[in-house]
């Protein structure tokens, strides 16, 4: 494994240490609420999400710029698609 892909191990191993640790600690006060849950939850995926936003791609939907050609020139005209 290369330091890079070491380090994102390392960061991601921590975000879900962290978030064991935090429902250990509210567990051991008592029942864990919806809500409490789904904040540790999302702590823990914003962790997440910090580590792998470099290696991502353009959000769902977009494309990056320029690379959008003019989708309607793309289409064969005329009714050929009605039946």
């Amino acid at each position: 494994m290369n330091s890079e892909a070491q380090e994102i191990h390392r960061r991601l191993s921590e975000s879900v240490i962290d978030m064991l640790n935090e429902y250990r600690l509210q567990a051991h006060a008592g029942p864990v609420t919806d809500k409490a849950l789904q904040e540790i939850l999302f702590r823990a995926s914003h962790g997440v999400v910090q580590v792998l936003a470099p290696y991502s791609g353009p959000p769902a939907g977009r494309a990056p710029p320029g690379a959008r050609a003019d989708v309607a020139g793309d289409l064969p005209s005329g009714d050929c698609y009605h039946r």
